[in-house]
């Protein structure tokens, strides 16, 4: 069963797509893990770390959200199709 996008087993409030959509527009430009964290569970406090990580992971793979060492970076205005 997948967990990225909606299915008949999976609500839309429930995928990582949209966990994904939701901690990107709460993040600041620039951000630690921690704040991020803090920012996640602010927004579902019922979900635990791993998903958290998941979620970030959902960022990155779109090229969404970058790392530099512990801050995260989120790519605004780029076409990822650009890369």
């Amino acid at each position: 069963m997948s967990l990225l996008l909606p299915n008949r087993h999976l609500k839309t409030s429930s995928s990582l797509a949209v966990h994904a959509a939701r901690l990107y527009k709460q993040l600041e430009s620039t951000s630690t893990v921690g704040t991020a964290w803090l920012t996640y569970k602010s927004i579902f406090p019922d979900l635990p770390f791993e998903r958290f990580v998941l979620t970030l992971d959902v960022l990155v793979a779109l090229k969404l959200l970058e790392f530099d060492g512990s801050v995260l970076i989120k790519v605004v205005g780029r076409n990822a199709a650009q890369d």
